[in-house]
């Protein structure tokens, strides 16, 4: 259950006394008469001495013992003319055997005959006519013969007196009768809830409350000894735990270098259940009993169309519950039963297992319920006093009512060789004795190289079997949902139960029509975001799959093992396929690899992966000193480079299934990090906001119905389920789907439709440098050599006028192979792309040198064959030193490849890391201007490398190189020249950074570069620009620890002038740009700094004030990015590389890549461009203000009818069926045409669209619209009734309440005032729903959405034609100027079109309405639509806005883009 969904539930909960008090007072009344409060109706006619009369109302069935005593008027002409046998069911047979099983004359309790007397006839009769005619009946009033037992008398002497108009003479007698039927008195099981049909409800749940309750005392008494007993954590090992495990196989692992345990969750418990009979059985009755509520509510709502009539349950009555005033009731109850009831269940459903099952200890659990706290979501700072509030209240309910923790449970299961486990969140957890808990395993292979290599001999048999028992097989093993559970968690949610019930409601009183074509959209609905939903889990179980076989070192011998059975610590052999990718995470021990790590990192380049060194067996394996040889699994292996023809390439495996790299993206998938936006968090108020509504709503409904008993609570719930559309949460969707395609057809994929909502507010956007805001590869510029005077020279690009030395470095200190080359070297060059293009400028080739087998591949295997255009003599590498970010340099030891002359050892790594390795070995050979230099090619955006190196002493072997460590090869190195390259930008970076600045976003940069090159570029690409008040400028912050102060201590240099600056002083620039009589200052500082910053507190303070971010790792982007999330919504871009963990940190991250580790992302682009950014913004802003628009519409759509209906409910009048069904119907279309908008043309606005439900402009924009139908509304009653003296057609022609019964509403539309007051209503819903089409700042003018004009015009028209035509078929399916024949003939219209009704029940007959004055009411709509868009346009989008926010400015983050 989500945290939403139980603010909302118990929220709610705090008016369902107030509810459940108000059922019982309703049904527990017997109706009464509908009748206005205020003025009775058609008073003004009897005051002017006129007399109300209902025109053509049908006269009751004449049923007589002999035809020939039938009225001359009432009788037909099919039994006038008969000549043969008249038979009961009133048709003229030679044989009536077969038509008298149906006679149409029959009551089985006596002919009612007025003053509550009743007749039985001693004979069978006859009807005279089944379509008796109609008469005038002035003075009508017809009383109840349900309430009453009396009969209709004015009626009856209206029709008596046709009956005897020709001479003939007709009495009610024994002989005699009208066909209405005696009923008796109400009994009081129809007035009290003890009445034996309502013992069904009380069965159900009776037994069920006390199967239930002898579950619990019999649960409560097997359970009390772990009533006190603390539960056991996942992992957490008791205190003084020690030794092994108990099996001799734990024993033998215990002892091997790997090892064992990984750290424990503290937010995991785990409990162990059984199944108990007892249990079972309350669960299966649980099951039970929801199904019976769902055949119980069938049964009453079939029961109410008498549909089991033909089964004759009871002789009196065509239904099972008698009438329908006790079957309402009935079905009162039972719907507050069953809502109730699922109420429980959605709410119980999390802890149904633990609910149901019998706690045991976990040694003998059959299933264990794995309790895990939930993480807060991300929230932003400042969202206001009301949301602060709710997040509170949020807080305090979750731990109440437990949904702070999530319950799954899963099976336990076990080994071949008994061993208990259990498979939670793609890991494997196994039963420990020690800790009496289920542990979390991890084998550490190392933890250092030279642990690492003592176990290239293999795993024994035994060993790899236990650890395939500990750490489970190499896959990612999470339980992928079929079609039926998807379903049934999508339908389970508490809003569904809400559409359930109040669909429930629809069907039962007559509006099936509107029910089915909601349950229709609901379940669509629902069921395309089941397939959304598991076509992504198809792709994240796709990406998690794989297969094959991997020959593995077992016992001394190789076999072929399935990937699956592949534990850690085995050693495997790695060869080349490019059809198979890597299932493991590994590190080559022997040999090489070329790999191709693009779906992993988005780096388009293979590259280059070396054996870790045997000659350092002290240094530790981390993820930076094993980056260069560790292969991960989901790579392709595109070549392999053993170390002799004979002998395979090595790794051994260090992670296997969830706890590779490949399986910790996919866990990212599937258990993201929850995230709070204003939207989620207002939503949780206005839920229970509108259901307090609807209560209220339905008490005023009541009010105005003058009514009580059963039917007012039907009105009352229509009232509710009008306010509260079952609509709302789909339409608030269709927004972000279709933004979500949209996207899609720009080549921008999103995985997580709520992001696209969350991106309309985003505030800040953070961009990597390299491959976003630049391009990917970088061009060669040239070398800058240090000339004898250790003087920089000039820069060269020409690499033949290069120095030697420069040229042998630029050749051989590189990570370059070459893929598929002979030994002519022609194959394609990879590996890192910077070494690709610095070796590319050299012209030189790459061989492999056949004669080198045997030795190491990062010794002597590679010959670097010069250009042809110089004369240097080839190079052999004999020894690399690979380059890993944390020693930020690599080295290289070379020699003539013929084996003479000296041996020169290459460093070449960033400017910062070769100054202090020189400046350490006696500074030899660095310009004095070294600093200034190096900082000025930065600074213009060059990406500047150095290089320095050593010759190595005549004699040195070889074999001595091979013996000697780094920093022995290194000691005494100098200085040789720096290589640059310069990185350009994209085409398109500094338009798109322009439109995202323009649209009020503050933008950042978050690299791994030096900070001077970051700061260039951020210039470049109008990420730093100057303002009115001048350029900018920007002060650098470092750690440098010859600084005076601690290494901690930050120093700020202005780059302008080269100069230190102070703390205070930083500030005082700040201060002074902020307030505009400085120039402005922008910040940027090194990921030392950043740390420092943070570990002081000030960076937060400094945070808006940054812009770079330099030098930063993985992790520092992660923490930058969440910083900034703390105040603003935050968007990440970057490549899906390094930078994969803040794209997925990030409140929305986009990535400009295809690779399966862009699937973190919730956005990646096919197009890596930063135009991607622009149009996912516009997309977002759009999809967010439609959301509003639909949400708006919605609520609006619900506040009309519901004051339209208080209207109504006081003239006791209603609409037609097919006026609601207009009306409901065209609220679908009408919605969907809202989310067609496309985002508004030109460049994004500088404003952000409101995410505030209960913000003021969301609130102004509803209450003005409605102010303005409300005013509408009351002037056309007003108008109506203007009609209502003397000559006016109203005049003696009001609806009269009393003469008319509520429970049949459809009838109560055949008047002038329904008549009106609906056109009135489904013109204003229309017109709201054109006043929220209309253009904004962030969506096209309504205009160019041609979809929802198209609508528009058609339900335009169609009330049009209702209001303007005059009767005809169409308009009479609608009871809108219609009436019966009689009635149109009398006023001149003709009545031979079909469609036209035998009976109207308004008193004229009709409701057509005057020419003149349907024109006045269509005028009178047109001008509420044209007031409500005005209202709309100018009120809330234009200058009544912008008055408001100058008026009333609002408290927000001042920052600057």
């Amino acid at each position: 259950m989500t945290t939403t969904m139980v603010t909302m539930m118990t929220t709610t909960n705090l008016i369902v006394a107030l509810w459940l008090l108000l059922v019982g007072v309703l049904a527990g009344i017997p109706s009464a008469e509908a009748n206005p409060f205020l003025s009775t109706p058609n008073d003004k006619c009897s005051a002017s001495g006129s007399v109300p009369t209902r025109f053509a109302v049908a006269c009751p069935i004449t049923c007589v013992s002999d035809v020939k005593n039938c009225p001359k008027a009432f009788v037909s002409t099919a039994i006038a003319t008969c000549t043969q046998t008249v038979c009961l069911d009133g048709s003229c047979q030679a044989d009536c055997t077969a038509a008298n099983q149906n006679p149409v004359c029959t009551c089985s309790r006596g002919y009612n005959v007025g003053d509550g007397q009743t007749v039985t006839p001693t004979r069978p009769l006859y009807p005279c006519n089944l379509n008796p005619p109609t008469v005038n009946v002035p003075q009508y009033l017809q009383e109840s013969p349900v309430d009453t037992g009396n009969a209709n008398k004015p009626l009856w002497n209206a029709c008596t007196a046709l009956a005897n108009a020709n001479g003939t003479t007709f009495l009610v007698s024994q002989t005699s009768l009208y066909l209405e039927c005696a009923i008796p008195p109400p009994s009081d099981r129809t007035t009290h809830f003890a009445a034996p049909e309502f013992l069904i409800a009380y069965a159900i749940v009776g037994v069920e409350i006390i199967l239930l309750l002898f579950h619990s005392l019999y649960k409560r008494t097997r359970e009390s000894s772990f009533r006190d007993r603390p539960s056991n954590s996942g992992g957490v090992l008791p205190r003084g735990a020690a030794g092994s495990f108990k099996s001799p196989a734990d024993v033998e692992l215990a002892d091997m270098s790997s090892s064992f345990g990984a750290a424990p969750d503290p937010n995991i418990t785990f409990l162990g259940y059984r199944l108990d009979p007892i249990g079972t059985a309350a669960s299966t009755t649980v099951i039970a009993t929801s199904i019976i509520w769902i055949i119980l509510l069938a049964i009453l709502t079939l029961d109410y169309y008498a549909v089991f009539a033909q089964f004759g349950f009871r002789e009196e009555s065509d239904m099972i519950f008698y009438d329908h005033s006790l079957l309402s009731k009935v079905f009162i109850v039972v719907w507050h039963f069953v809502t109730f009831w699922f109420l429980w269940v959605v709410f119980a459903q999390p802890g149904a297992d633990s609910r149901f099952g019998r706690r045991v200890p976990l040694a003998s659990a059959s299933f264990v319920v794995a309790r895990k706290r939930l993480p807060d979501p991300v929230a932003l700072a400042n969202q206001g006093a009301m949301v602060d509030w709710v997040r509170r209240t949020e807080v305090r309910l979750r731990k109440y009512t437990g949904a702070d923790v999530s319950l799954t449970t899963v099976p336990v299961l076990t080994t071949s060789n008994g061993r208990r486990y259990i498979e939670f969140e793609c890991a494997r957890y196994v039963y420990d004795d020690r800790a009496a808990s289920f542990v979390p395993h991890s084998i550490t292979v190392g933890p250092t190289f030279g642990d690492v290599h003592r176990q290239r001999s293999g795993l024994r048999s035994g060993e790899a079997r236990d650890r395939l028992e500990l750490v489970g097989p190499n896959a990612i093993v999470f339980p992928a949902d079929t079609f039926i559970t998807a379903l049934f968690k999508e339908f389970s949610g508490l809003f569904y139960v809400y559409q359930m019930m109040m669909l429930w409601i629809w069907f039962y009183y007559a509006y099936y029509y509107m029910a089915l074509v909601l349950t229709a959209v609901i379940v669509v609905s629902g069921v395309i975001k089941v397939l959304v939903f598991l076509r992504s889990q198809k792709r994240v179980l796709d990406m998690a799959s794989f297969s094959g076989s991997t020959r593995v070192l077992r016992d001394g011998t190789w076999s072929l093992e399935t990937s699956e059975n592949v534990v850690p610590g085995d050693i495997i052999q790695v060869t080349a396929s490019s059809e198979h990718v890597l299932t493991v995470d590994a590190v080559l021990i022997e040999g090489g690899a070329v790999c191709d790590e693009s779906s992993l990192t988005g780096e388009a380049l293979p590259v280059v992966k070396a054996a870790i060194r045997d000659d350092t067996p002290d240094a530790v394996c981390t993820p930076g000193t094993t980056k260069n040889s560790a292969l991960f699994a989901g790579c392709h292996i595109l070549e392999v480079q053993p170390t002799a023809s004979d002998r395979p390439v090595l790794a051994v495996v260090t992670a296997t299934g969830a706890q590779t790299s490949k399986g910790r993206l996919v866990k990212d998938i599937l258990f993201p990090t929850p995230v709070s936006f204003v939207f989620i968090e207002h939503l949780k108020i206005v839920f229970p906001l509108l259901v307090l509504w609807g209560f209220l709503m339905l008490l005023a409904s009541i009010a105005m119905l003058g009514t009580s008993g059963a039917d007012a609570w039907f009105y009352g719930m229509f009232t509710i389920s009008q306010v509260l559309s079952p609509l709302l949460p789909a339409v608030l969707v269709i927004g972000q789907s279709v933004a979500s395609e949209r996207l899609a057809k720009q080549g921008i994929l999103c995985v997580d439709l709520d992001r696209i909502t969350l991106c309309g507010k985003a505030k800040v956007f953070c961009f990597d440098k390299t491959g976003t805001l630049t391009k990917e590869g970088l061009d060669f510029m040239g070398v800058q050599a240090v000339e004898s005077n250790d003087q920089f020279g000039s820069v060269q690009s020409i690499f033949a006028s290069f120095p030697p030395i420069l040229r042998s470095a630029l050749s051989t200190c590189h990570s370059v192979a070459s893929l598929g080359g002979s030994s002519g070297g022609a194959g394609r060059l990879v590996g890192n792309f910077v070494d690709i293009e610095m070796f590319r400028a050299t012209g030189a080739s790459l061989t492999l040198s056949n004669s080198d087998y045997g030795t190491p591949i990062s010794a002597a295997t590679t010959i670097v064959t010069p250009a042809p255009a110089t004369a240097d003599r080839p190079l052999r590498i004999i020894r690399r030193f690979e380059f890993v970010h944390g020693s930020a340099y690599m080295t290289a030891v070379v020699q003539d490849a013929g084996g003479s002359g000296p041996i020169t050892v290459f460093m070449k790594g960033g400017f910062e890391k070769i100054r202090d390795l020189v400046a350490a070995s006696g500074g030899f050979g660095l310009p004095p201007n070294y600093d200034a230099v190096t900082n000025a090619h930065a600074n213009a955006g060059v990406y500047t490398l150095a290089i320095a190196s050593r010759v190595l002493p005549n004699g040195t072997t070889v074999a001595d190189v091979m013996g000697m460590s780094r920093a022995a090869l290194e000691a005494g190195a100098q200085f040789a020249g720096l290589c640059l390259f310069r990185n350009e930008l994209k085409h398109d970076t500094a338009d798109a950074l322009d439109d995202l600045r323009d649209a009020g976003c503050r933008l950042i940069m978050c690299t791994g570069d030096a900070v001077g090159t970051g700061v260039y570029i951020a210039r470049a690409c109008g990420m730093v620009r100057g303002s009115q008040a001048g350029e900018p400028v920007v002060v650098v912050g470092d750690v440098e620890s010859g600084a005076g102060g601690p290494a901690t201590a930050v120093v700020w240099r202005n780059t302008e002038t080269g100069e230190s600056v102070n703390d205070t002083e930083v500030e005082r620039l700040l201060e002074a740009g902020r307030k505009g009589y400085g120039r402005p200052v922008e910040l940027a500082v090194t990921g030392r700094a950043f740390n420092a910053l943070l570990a002081s507190g000030r960076m937060r303070g400094l945070l808006f004030e940054t812009r770079v971010f330099a030098r930063m790792s993985p992790e520092d982007k992660v923490q930058c990015v969440r910083l900034h999330m703390e105040k603003a919504i935050t968007v990440m871009c970057g490549d899906g590389g390094n930078d994969a963990g803040a794209l997925k940190a990030a409140h929305a991250g986009i990535a400009l890549s295809e690779a399966e580790s862009s699937v973190v992302s919730h956005f990646s682009s096919r197009n890596r461009s930063l135009s991607s950014c622009v149009a996912l913004l516009k997309e977002a802003r759009c999809s967010l203000d439609i959301s509003f628009a639909s949400y708006k519409f919605l609520i609006m759509y619900g506040e009309i009818l519901t004051f339209v209906g208080l209207v109504q409910y006081y003239f006791t009048v209603n609409m037609g069926q097919w006026m609601w069904i207009l009306i409901d119907g065209c609220t679908i279309p009408l919605s969907w045409g809202l989310t067609q908008a496309q985002p508004a043309p030109g460049r994004l606005s500088r404003s952000r669209p409101t995410a505030r439900l209960l913000g003021p402009e969301t609130i102004a924009s509803v209450c003005l619209l409605l102010a303005v139908d409300l005013g509408f509304l009351i002037f056309a009653v007003a108008m109506l009734y203007a009609n209502n003296g003397p000559g006016g057609f109203l005049f003696c022609n009001e609806f009269d309440g009393r003469t008319a019964d509520v429970r049949r509403w459809w009838e109560l539309a055949d008047n002038f005032e329904g008549e009106v007051t609906g056109l009135l209503s489904a013109f204003q819903i229309v017109g709201a729903a054109l006043a929220w089409s209309l253009g904004s700042p962030h969506r096209a003018s309504v205009l160019r959405n041609w979809r929802f004009l198209l609508v528009f015009a058609v339900v335009f028209g169609i009330l049009t034609l209702l209001t303007l035509a005059g009767p005809n078929s169409f308009s009479c399916l609608f009871r809108i100027n219609c009436g019966t024949a009689a009635a149109l003939q009398s006023l001149g219209y003709p009545s031979d079109f079909p469609g036209v009704p035998s009976v109207y029940h308004g008193f004229a007959g009709h409701n057509v309405m005057p020419v003149s004055f349907r024109f006045k009411l269509w005028f009178l709509a047109c001008a509420n639509i044209g007031f409500g868009v005005v209202a709309q346009g100018v009120g809330v989008l234009g200058w009544g806005r912008a008055w408001a926010k100058r008026t009333w400015p609002l408290k927000r983050l001042v920052y600057r883009t």
